[in-house]
């Protein structure tokens, strides 16, 4: 056992110790602390981002097409259902209204199978066939049209892009040739000596390199009209050919509801028998179907939000087509807009291999926001089992969940989470400064009158700043704070 006489204590009431000098030292005494029973915790700090559970880059649930209106900016709030972006829904109406044409037409066809029919309506039939004739006809035409100005913009944009590339080939040729030239005319002045024909050259090649300058000048403008003149040639030909498409389906719903005309009226002629009315039944049912998917067509034009978030990008630009996917969730897609699911925020932090081991699903945390000085509480939800390597660190990916309320957290900030892995209530415990070791065992200084006494102890649970002591000590002893400070050591 070591005993070190070091000076006179007066230990205050409360814990409280106050260091004297012995009689005849001028040196200060070392300072002591008194073993007490503590709440201790021990943490894990790391360092993280906030994520969203949900992130879902969204593009039209239907056939798409050209946008005509945004609803939403970057940075907006949305309720599930929101409108979020619409494109032209001409096509998708006129297809509508030819389905609900044709279902009119097997419902009438349906009450004249049950009750037949009258000269009256034998002469309305004729008429309701000719009408769906000729909007047959004039959709046809339409079609025509539509693909004969196609054929126009493809023979028109095609000579504006090979007029441009003319263009750039023409002053490409010109500098090529006029390089030669120059060449030429500097071989020339650089084996003649004669004072006439060398001005006479040194003005040619003077001229030459003017023009090559300016020729060189014009090049990039006509490489930008080049490329100007294509994707003006793109959009041209895809908005002719959006036009076709749409011409098509409503010459083809023409024609599906002239078809359905005449089969209604054959229907009709046939009298009330059951094999007919139940033909006709079954034309009602598809002529219900149809216009189902019509409704549905429609609905597609517009995309809504289908959870309630944050729009986080938004890539459609009114004018420009859209093309009709299925939503992505968590991937790297891109879309039309995305939409980030605020309820469902929680960290993502790293955490060094060393620290890894004691971290588990269900522990509490403390998350703090550097950038808005908010601290929120979480928990530990997920633990990657396959480390992270960054730069030669090895690290464990942890996810820790945020409260669904928190509305001024923003997916992205910078995160500092500190994780709580071991908790001990009513322990005792000493400022960490007062443990000292030799060879891994602990020990501390104990004081006893005016001499200080070296005794082992047991640690158990460490924080930044205290120590849990399992064995060795008791409740009030007083032992000195800084256990490796001693003076006239002595055995």
């Amino acid at each position: 056992m070591l005993v070190i006489g070091i000076g006179v204590l007066v230990i205050a009431a409360g814990g409280s110790v106050a260091v004297v000098a012995s009689a005849g030292s001028s040196t200060p005494l070392p300072a002591t602390t008194t073993v007490t029973r503590s709440n201790l915790a021990e943490t894990v700090s790391a360092s993280g981002n906030v994520v969203s559970g949900t992130t879902s880059e969204l593009a039209m649930p239907g056939v798409g097409g050209i946008v005509t209106k945004v609803w939403v900016t970057t940075g907006q709030s949305v309720s599930q259902g929101d409108s979020l972006v619409t494109v032209d829904d001409t096509a998708a109406r006129q297809q509508l209204d030819a389905a609900q044409a044709g279902l009119a037409a097997a419902e009438a066809a349906l009450a004249t199978a049950n009750q037949g029919r009258t000269s009256a309506e034998k002469t309305a039939d004729n008429a309701a066939i000719a009408v769906a004739q000729q909007n047959l006809t004039n959709a046809e035409r339409a079609l025509s049209g539509a693909e004969a100005r196609r054929k126009q913009v493809v023979a028109q944009q095609a000579e504006l892009v090979a007029a441009a590339a003319a263009t750039l080939s023409a002053l490409e040729d010109s500098l090529a040739a006029d390089r030669t030239t120059l060449a030429d005319l500097q071989a020339e002045l650089a084996a003649t000596t004669d004072p006439t024909e060398v001005a006479n050259l040194t003005a040619d090649i003077t001229e030459v390199q003017s023009r090559m300058a300016a020729t060189q000048a014009a090049i990039p403008g006509a490489q930008a009209n080049l490329a100007a003149a294509k994707r003006t040639r793109d959009t041209a030909v895809l908005e002719a050919d959006q036009a076709v498409t749409a011409q098509q389906g409503t010459r083809d719903a023409a024609a599906k509801a002239l078809a359905q005309q005449k089969a209604a009226a054959a229907v009709a002629q046939q009298g009330p028998r059951d094999g007919t009315v139940a033909a006709a039944a079954a034309q009602v049912d598809a002529a219900r179907v149809a216009v189902d998917q019509a409704e549905t067509a429609v609905a597609n034009t517009v995309l809504r939000a289908p959870f309630d978030g944050v729009i986080s990008t938004v890539s459609a630009v009114v004018g420009q087509p859209s093309t009709g996917s299925a939503s992505t969730t968590g991937g790297s897609h891109s879309g039309l807009v995305t939409l980030v699911d605020s309820s469902s925020l929680s960290v993502e932090a790293m955490i060094a291999e060393a620290d890894a081991t004691s971290v588990e699903l269900g522990q509490t945390a403390t998350v703090e926001l550097p950038a808005s000085a908010e601290t929120f509480n979480g928990t530990v939800v997920s633990i990657d089992p396959a480390s992270t390597v960054i730069d030669n660190v090895v690290l464990y990916k942890a996810v820790i969940s945020l409260p669904v309320d928190a509305d001024s957290i923003r997916t992205g900030q910078t995160a500092t989470v500190t994780i709580t892995t071991r908790t001990a209530t009513g322990v005792l415990s000493l400022p960490s400064s007062a443990i000292g070791t030799t060879d891994g065992a602990a020990w501390v200084l104990l004081v006893s009158g005016a001499s200080r006494t070296q005794v082992a102890v047991t640690t158990g649970l460490v924080t930044t700043t205290r120590v849990e002591v399992l064995t060795g000590v008791a409740e009030g002893d007083v032992v000195q704070l800084d256990a490796t400070q001693t003076s006239k050591a002595k055995r």
